[in-house]
């Protein structure tokens, strides 16, 4: 296996639920971290040791949400959970409390693509707590929203967090959190009219930052300095989060001052979409017709394995040609506008002045040559334009030819389309939030070779140089200390983006500051202008 796949598929998680934490023991007392929420009492379910031989414990399998199931099914997420009664220690076998999830069989990530697994009852989320933090220590706290395409994966999949607390100190103590939320058809199927609410994913990750807010003092947490650090499809929904209901929305992750509400974001994963009401009927139809339905309340009624075996065939078996970071026949499961939650595509959001104002710190990223390891580059440049029409559906013969022109792919077509995704997938992406936030935003792009979707995950998440490998390791530490400055709102060395779009060149060996690409800057402005473009078909 070539080398890149194979980082490529460590940064996505392939290894497993917490196959690389270096030890896991049940607490030696059944009782001890005993904590009570209210509604159910949990101690740790094991604790972690980390390479330092500091001791974490994990909280693993908190309910925040009520089983999504039959009537609740497509619906918000319901919080008004009922009392469980005993002492609950969320010990569940691996990938029991995983949202129904699929994993294209085209993506490399052995040995779960082309499978399919999880149920519906899975809003849980996990806490750790470092032995050094105590109820009432009020530790800021950092809350992952993880990324998969928005059709699999799990909050123990893809990264664990006992690297970052391998580089805490006295004066940085933190908690993490981390959540699931619906996946593929459960999580993200919407027809307008329909007595069912779209982005349930979305909602489904506010929830559990809600949940965050309320209960997190009783781990020793402090519910005014929540950060949210989303990847991928992680990242697309904390930028959804920032425009909710126009930029109105409540969000919990803020300061009680209003100076300081925190998100680190990393490559976001937002399709650019404005008019679907059309595709999104088909799609709606043609899910009624797999599952031998007639209306939404029928597909209320299906078995969960009916519901699981659907979206095994809408996402592995039929074709995948929706474009935009997103997997099904078009347009996918994915955000989308609702005209209500999420009013428009965040891109005209941002530009109309409609986001959450009260953002005051954010840090975006995304990695050199993301399309790499997301898009195929087999048939370039001769299947160039049905790439583009994934995305822009009407887009002029003359259009494809003015965007191919903009990228240099002579000596590897294959170049084509993996820069062409980079740009309209997540750089683009993350330049809109840096735009919209200048005075409040760092912006760092990772270029240490080979720079592949999700390898920044490294350098957040290091472990060891054989699951988490790294040119310098030095500069993990660096990178690591710097979230956590971020974390407690401290001064750290990487520029504000600003008028002069300053960003952070991560190379193999040092952290560069300079301005933005220009050749980066031009692209994306024609990204988006062909996104507010109603000729475009988006």
């Amino acid at each position: 296996m070539p080398a890149v796949w194979k980082l490529a598929i460590f940064c996505l998680g392939v290894l497993g639920p917490f196959s690389w934490a270096l030890a896991e023991t049940r607490p030696p007392n059944h009782f001890s971290g005993l904590v009570d929420l209210g509604y159910a009492k949990h101690v740790p379910t094991y604790v972690n040791t980390t390479a330092s031989g500091r001791k974490v414990a994990v909280y693993k399998n908190i309910r925040f949400a009520n089983p999504p199931i039959g009537n609740l099914r497509f619906r918000l997420p319901d919080v008004r959970l009922p009392k469980t009664p005993g002492i609950q220690d969320g010990n569940v076998p691996a990938l029991e409390n995983h949202c129904i999830s699929s994993a294209h069989p085209g993506a490399p990530y052995p040995p779960y693509n082309g499978t399919t697994w999880g149920q519906e009852d899975c809003l849980f989320l996990d806490v750790y707590v470092p032995d050094n933090v105590r109820p009432g220590d009020e530790v800021p706290v950092l809350h992952w929203f993880v990324g998969s395409a928005f059709a699999f994966g799990s909050k123990d999949m893809f990264i664990s967090p006992l690297g970052l607390f391998d580089v805490m100190d006295n004066d940085t103590k933190f908690i993490f959190v981390a959540n699931n939320y619906r996946l593929g058809v459960p999580g993200w199927t919407y027809m307008p009219g329909e007595d069912m609410t779209a982005n349930l994913g979305m909602h489904d990750c506010l929830a559990a930052a809600k949940w965050t807010s309320k209960h997190i003092r009783c781990f020793g947490g402090d519910p005014d300095r929540v950060t949210v650090l989303g990847q991928s499809a992680g990242a697309g929904i904390i930028g959804l989060l920032t425009v909710l209901d126009g930029g109105k929305g409540k969000l919990p992750f803020q300061q009680a001052t209003l100076t300081r509400f925190q998100a680190w974001v990393s490559s976001p994963d937002i399709p650019p979409r404005r008019n679907l009401i059309e595709r999104q009927r088909g799609l709606f139809q043609m899910i009624l017709d797999k599952a031998e339905c007639i209306s939404l309340a029928c597909l209320r009624r299906l078995p969960e394995a009916r519901l699981r075996d659907l979206n095994h065939l809408f996402i592995n078996v039929l074709p995948s040609d929706s474009g935009g970071g997103v997997f099904g026949p078009a347009p996918g499961f994915g955000p989308v506008p609702d005209g209500t939650f999420i009013p428009d595509t965040p891109l005209a959001l941002f530009q109309q002045g409609k986001f959450y104002k009260e953002l005051k710190a954010l840090v975006l990223g995304s990695s050199e040559n993301e399309g790499m390891t997301t898009s195929s580059g087999v048939g370039m440049p001769e299947n160039f334009p049905f790439l583009v029409r994934q995305i822009f559906r009407t887009a002029s013969n003359e259009t494809v030819a003015n965007i191919q022109s903009k990228y240099d792919f002579a000596d590897n077509p294959a170049k084509l389309a993996w820069d062409w995704t980079t740009d309209v997938i997540f750089a683009c992406n993350a330049a809109n939030m840096a735009s919209a936030y200048r005075d409040h935003a760092r912006r760092y792009i990772f270029s240490a070779p080979p720079a592949v979707h999700g390898q920044d995950l490294t350098y957040m998440f290091y472990a060891d140089q054989n699951t988490t490998p790294v040119e310098d390791i030095e500069d993990t530490i660096t990178f690591r200390k710097n979230m956590l400055s971020f974390l407690y709102g401290r001064r750290f060395g990487w520029p504000q983006y600003g008028p002069q779009k300053q960003i952070t060149n991560i190379t193999a060996t040092e952290f560069e500051s300079l301005p933005l690409p220009a050749d980066l800057d031009a692209r994306c402005r024609m990204v988006n202008e062909m996104v507010l473009d109603p000729a475009s078909g988006v």
